[in-house]
């Protein structure tokens, strides 16, 4: 833009006295996007608000500017503004950053610069566009600079509904330049605020008056009388109702003011007035509600409900207006074409603007086939869409499905030409999924089966189906799952007459017996597949298999193969599952091209089945040994839960510290039913991290050990496996593992207790009970007594084989029940005087 004035000056320089940057900060009214104090600084994509950056209570960009060029280091400031441009995904608020930022450093480039970037990310705020638009109005001088002016306050205008806003503009611009020339934007400011600014329509009034050229003057108002609702209220009644309707909107922007949230009520509450008042026509009525809708949006702008609101409303049919043939009109038909549009497509291309959203995406591609676009048109729509929404691979994935739905829905199957371009627009979404993301998009293969079942249903072709079926199970780990085998065997089944069904279980069976991922599921399809087609001998031989696939999984200790993939319930749950995967493995970006040695040819015959005695014999598990002792039989032991092999009964380990017996059940009870659910604690009473349930069948613990093992508890990955629990006092042996009877949780022995050591030497304590002993029997000799003598002759006994013991007091006196036998044992145990212990020691 070529000027006389200086750019990289500050701006404003150019008129003394009236540099608007350096003004204190515009008062915006509550009625605005910036007099609202919006919540959620934190939002995502979808849902949620934008935060408040003209809070003074938020350490704000927002702030006042007056002196800006003294209280903020130029230096610091150009740094922050040329790191927030450079990062290449910006947010709403980064955005915001960056403007205030450039307002700050009050050079108008850097302004127009931040201005430019935030009109390609989305919608700019009223606020900032009034900032904007007085900043250029400084700077312009030039007839290029002059229409600049102009184009960017029309594209204000169609922001959001904003009074300020809108003031600025018919004062700087639409007031200043000839009324022809301009007499369209008139038209379209009228039509949105002709309602409630009286004094709009005044100016507009008095501005007609003074045009010179009579037949252009009447042109002009019959163009504005069509679109402002207000043009023809002239006489008294028409003010009455005017007072009304003006009362009605200023309740309306109260309580909007004072809300903190949005919510449908109010827009409904005002709807419902707006409707009882009968003596407004219906023109007046949808122009009311399409301003309490806009006043919301310029509030909520990042709501997607309250845009579906508007949009539903909008195509609403009205009750008081119908076409001559009777037929009923849509409420957006009834109102002038003003800046805010308001019809259902530009609706949501406005609401997609102001946020991306997934409900959007979905509402847009329809109204775009309901309204009948050419697949060129369909394409060009969403080609910028995808520009816009490549940083959120959720939202791209469900809008490249949703389009393809669409292609699908609108293919002509006899047309070969619209054929080979559906096929084309499949493998397109896939790989450009796959470049932009790597296998970190569509975990769950949903592009693939969908273009699978296409080929099977629409487009009756079953080779082609088969061979996007080897594509999706020869990439890495999808071969492991069950839930893709049995989609594509049912495909098989339903749409190719069971032709290679037969063949496509077989695989199934022989690639998930390594891993028992839900086996049971493809064996009974297997089996009700031969009972329905096959004959005596395929029967046979699929229970044989069968048993051999079901005999190789009781086997196995079900312990999960580090890093073995878990099928997962749902696509947001199979793409969090492999983020770590993917983040360790693959940090190219690039999805993994499909391995050969893993894929398999669909009329490949199936291994021969081992059916005679000798192999069966070898197949069948050796029995344990029971332990035998030299003297006694094995006891069972003293425990309430055995500690063998309990087939309905599972373990689990790994779980965090708040898990609760409810929490398990409400879990587990999908598998069946539940007899017993155990947790284990410490003697501290701190939960260990591990849990028993026991189920009335083997089947049902199976089952639980397939489909819980690996699930996400409290943040945590648990382990499932069938109860084996180690025998009491088993030794540990070394790399034992879980479901062995030597395993880790085999407890260790007790050591035995250790008297407390004493520094008297050992000899002279064996001299001193040998003493003590010999005084001891010489007393009993002494006293002829039966009861004593059977007593002491025990205990010479004991002597004589040798084994001698320290007995202490009290031993002895319960060796004895007579009363001359506890009378000798407490003399021979009397103190001792220094005589006694002076012989002792041989002094």
């Amino acid at each position: 833009m070529d000027s006389g004035a200086n750019k990289n000056a500050p701006a404003g320089d150019g008129q003394q006295g009236d540099n608007i940057v350096n003004e204190q900060p515009i008062e915006i009214s509550s009625d605005s996007s910036n007099g609202s104090k919006e919540e959620d600084e934190d939002e995502d994509v979808e849902s949620g608000s934008e935060p408040d950056l003209d809070s003074d209570s938020d350490i704000s960009v927002i702030n006042s500017v007056s002196d800006s060029s003294d209280s903020h280091n130029d230096e610091r400031l150009e740094d922050e503004f040329q790191t927030i441009l450079a990062m290449p995904y910006k947010e709403h608020k980064l955005f915001m950053q960056l403007c205030h930022t450039a307002f700050k450093l009050n050079v108008f480039e850097k302004i127009d610069v931040a201005i430019s970037e935030f009109e390609k990310y989305g919608t700019i705020p009223p606020h900032i566009w009034l900032r904007y638009l007085k900043t250029l109005k400084v700077v312009t001088q030039t007839p290029l600079e002059q229409q600049k002016f102009q184009s960017k306050c029309r594209l204000a205008l169609s922001s959001y509904y904003d009074e300020q806003l809108a003031e600025f503009i018919l004062k700087n611009y639409l007031e200043e330049q000839p009324l022809v020339e301009h007499a369209e934007t008139w038209a379209k400011l009228l039509a949105d605020y002709g309602l409630e600014r009286v004094d709009f329509v005044a100016k507009s009034r008095a501005k007609l008056s003074a045009e010179e050229d009579g037949d252009k003057a009447k042109q002009v108002e019959q163009m504005w009388s069509k679109q402002c609702v207000t043009w023809q209220c002239t006489d008294e009644e028409d003010e009455e109702q005017m007072q009304e309707i003006q009362q009605l909107m200023e309740e309306f922007k109260q309580k909007l003011r004072n809300s903190t949230e949005n919510t449908s009520y109010l827009q409904e509450m005002f709807l419902l007035r707006i409707d009882s008042l009968t003596t407004l026509n219906a023109q007046i009525k949808v122009t009311m509600a399409k301003i309490i809708y806009e006043r919301c949006l310029a509030k909520y702008s990042s709501d997607s409900g309250l845009w579906l609101d508007y949009l539903a409303f909008m195509q609403r049919s009205s009750s008081q207006q119908q076409q001559p043939g009777g037929e009923s009109v849509q409420n957006y038909t009834l109102l002038g074409e003003g800046c805010l549009k308001c019809t259902p497509l530009e609706i949501i291309r406005r609401g997609l603007q102001a946020k991306l959203n997934v409900q959007l995406n979905h509402k847009y591609l329809q109204l775009m086939e309901l309204h009948q676009f050419s697949v060129q048109q369909v394409d060009e729509e969403l080609s910028r869409l995808y520009e816009r929404i490549e940083r959120y691979m959720d939202m791209t994935v469900e809008l490249q499905l949703d389009y393809l739905a669409y292609r699908v829905r609108n293919t002509n199957v006899e047309d070969e030409q619209q054929v080979n371009g559906l096929r084309a627009a499949f493998r397109q979404a896939w790989d450009r999924l796959s470049e932009q993301y790597g296998e970190m998009a569509d975990t769950g293969y949903e592009v693939l089966q969908l273009w699978a079942l296409v080929e099977y249903a629409q487009l009756k072709s079953p080779s082609n189906g088969a061979a996007i079926w080897s594509e999706i199970l020869s990439y890495p780990g999808s071969s492991d799952r069950s839930h893709l085998w049995l989609a594509y065997a049912q495909m098989e089944g339903e749409y190719n007459a069971g032709r290679k069904m037969r063949t496509v279980l077989q695989q199934a069976l022989s690639a998930l017996s390594a891993t028992a991922q839900n086996v049971e599921a493809i064996t009974d399809l297997y089996r009700r597949y031969e009972r329905c087609f096959g004959t005596s001998d395929t029967i046979a031989d699929c229970q044989t298999y069968c048993e051999q696939i079901q005999s190789q999984i009781q086997r196995s200790s079900f312990v999960p193969a580090a890093g073995r993939y878990q099928r997962p319930t749902t696509y947001a749950q199979g793409r969090r599952g492999q983020q770590q995967q993917q983040q360790s493995q693959d940090k190219s970006g690039q999805r993994k091209k499909p391995m050969p040695s893993i894929k398999r040819e669909l009329d490949s015959k199936p291994k021969k089945m081992m059916t005679t005695q000798n192999q069966k014999q070898k197949e069948k598990p050796k029995e344990k040994q029971k332990p035998t002792a030299d003297n006694d039989e094995p006891k069972e032991p003293n425990f309430k839960y055995s500690p063998h092999l309990e087939a309905n009964k599972i373990f689990i380990k790994n779980l965090h510290a708040q898990c609760t017996k409810k929490d398990l059940t409400e879990i587990f009870q999908a598998f069946g039913t539940i007899k017993d659910v155990r947790l284990v604690y410490r003697h501290n009473k701190i939960f260990k991290g591990i849990a028993y349930i026991e189920y009335e069948q083997p089947e049902q613990a199976r089952k639980a050990v397939i489909g819980g093992d690996g699930l996400d508890m409290g943040g945590q990955n648990i382990v499932v496996a069938i109860s084996n629990p180690p025998p009491k006092g088993a030794p540990i042996t070394a790399g034992a593992g879980v479901g062995t009877s030597t395993g880790l949780m085999a407890r260790k022995q007790a050591e035995k207790r250790r008297m407390p050591t004493t520094l008297i030497p050992t000899k002279l304590v064996m001299l001193e009970a040998k003493r003590r002993k010999k005084l001891e029997l010489d007393e009993d000799m002494a006293t002829p007594m039966p009861t004593s003598a059977d007593a002491n002759g025990s205990k010479c006994r004991d002597l004589a084989n040798g084994g001698l013991k320290a007995l202490t007091e009290d031993d002895h006196e319960s060796g004895n029940t007579a009363s001359a036998s506890a009378s000798a044992s407490e003399s021979a145990s009397a103190p001792k005087s220094n005589d006694d212990f002076r012989k002792l020691f041989n002094i």
